[in-house]
């Protein structure tokens, strides 16, 4: 480490000359007193020991003259020659005056998540607990935790424990950040362990939720009553199984009007992993009628950042009366698949649930390609418009014509019907 006498010049030329060396220079007359020279920035340092253990205080941009400089670090200097640390002070300050709004901004700033976890959790704490954000965090005691979890309970449990969670982990966020120079805590442990102390979580439960059988007449009556752009985008989620951030992010780069087909990006698939999968002639349809109708966006649904027709959810919850959610959809299609006898792999590449560890979905996923997925997905199209009694003239004709061939294979067990069942399987061909 360069030493050199701090005189006013001196620091002067280290202060504003943009060549000078990065690196600490330290005062030959004041041991320990330093000036710290970044591409950036210039700040006034004292390095010292505490308990044997090296410290090192920072004063900030180097605005002071180099007398009060001077002075400021023979004051650092004393307080580490009689063990306190300035750091310590300087973390439980910061720990003491914290606010819970400028913790979970702190939080989000220092953590990689997803951008719409991020706007979720803030959306969470800034709805539930918005009377806390301007309260020290030190004050959020653990009986203020159970009675506000509590509360939250009582209208629904699942966001009792979600906004608990976030909280949970702003906290524990916190109390690293605000540790002093030794690594102690300065902030008393998270008070969100009092719920698990009590053992107040509730414990998850997986959704179940699917459109019931005799619910699809209603819900295609509902439809027909909604914003098409709605319409369209909750009939896409049931008859492809997309997850509902998967259909928001589609772009028309995604469709292939060509081969029939859309593709999930990488970047918007849950796994990360991009596949692309054909589409029904009723899907088909909806993909043509939105590019009828806003032929210059981005997106299938539009170009907001992510397409979230809340209002319009929960108008169809009430006029179906149910607590539907978007997720229902993909595992109604499942469903369907299964009922419809999709083979398990196949139904794995429609839901693009494999991974590297699915032998048998690694298996269909190298064998088939969209073309051999087509019949399946084109049957569960067809499976929703009979449930939903919707007016659809060739499933009519090809439901007819399997009627009759079934009525064919029966009355043809009969020896003296064999002529007329010879005549309908003529008039079938015809009308095949």
């Amino acid at each position: 480490m360069p030493k050199i006498e701090f005189t006013a010049p001196a620091v002067k030329a280290l202060r504003e000359n943009t060549d000078t060396t990065p690196g600490t220079y330290f005062d030959t007359k004041l041991p320990g007193f330093g000036l710290r020279v970044s591409k950036r920035t210039r700040k006034f340092v004292v390095v010292g020991y505490v308990a044997g253990k090296k410290v090192w205080v920072t004063q900030g941009p180097s605005e002071l003259t180099l007398p009060k400089a001077r002075k400021w670090a023979e004051g650092v200097l004393g307080d580490l020659a009689r063990g306190i640390n300035p750091n310590a002070a300087k973390a439980e300050q910061r720990a003491a005056a914290m606010k819970l709004s400028e913790a979970l901004d702190t939080y989000l700033n220092d953590n990689d998540l997803k951008e719409s976890t991020a706007t979720e959790n803030r959306r969470l704490i800034e709805r539930d607990l918005k009377d806390w954000l301007n309260k020290d965090v030190k004050h959020i005691t653990r009986q203020m935790v159970v009675n506000r979890f509590d509360k939250l309970t009582e209208r629904s449990p699942a966001i009792a424990n979600h906004v608990f969670w976030v909280l949970r982990a702003i906290l524990n966020h916190t109390r690293v950040v605000t540790k002093n120079e030794q690594g102690e805590f300065t902030l008393p442990p998270n008070p969100c362990d009092r719920l698990t102390d009590l053992k107040r979580w509730h414990k998850p439960q997986a959704r179940k939720g699917t459109v019931a059988i005799d619910q699809f007449p209603a819900l295609m009556d509902a439809l027909v009553e909604m914003d098409q752009t709605f319409a369209d985008y909750i009939m896409v989620l049931l008859r492809t199984g997309m997850r509902r951030t998967e259909a928001a992010s589609l772009r028309w780069t995604d469709i292939s009007f060509d081969a029939s087909t859309f593709t999930i990006r990488a970047e918007v698939a849950k796994n990360k992993k991009a596949v692309t999968l054909p589409a029904s002639k009723q899907v088909m349809a909806i993909f043509e009628r939105r590019s009828d109708a806003a032929p210059d966006t981005l997106h299938v649904f539009g170009d907001s950042k992510r397409y979230d027709p809340r209002k319009s959810l929960l108008k169809l919850r009430k006029a179906l009366g149910s607590d539907l959610t978007y997720h229902d959809c993909r595992r109604t299609f499942l469903q369907l698949a299964e009922n419809q006898e999709v083979p398990t792999g196949f139904i794995k590449k429609l839901a693009n649930h494999t991974d590297s560890r699915d032998v048998t979905a690694a298996h269909y996923t190298n064998q088939s390609d969209a073309e051999a997925l087509r019949p399946y997905t084109q049957r569960i199209s067809d499976q929703i418009d009979r449930l939903g009694h919707l007016d659809n003239p060739d499933l009519a004709a090809r439901d007819a014509l399997e009627s009759l061939k079934k009525a064919i294979e029966g009355i043809e067990e009969f020896e003296q019907f064999a002529p007329a069942a010879d005549r309908l399987k003529r008039i079938m061909t015809e009308l095949a």
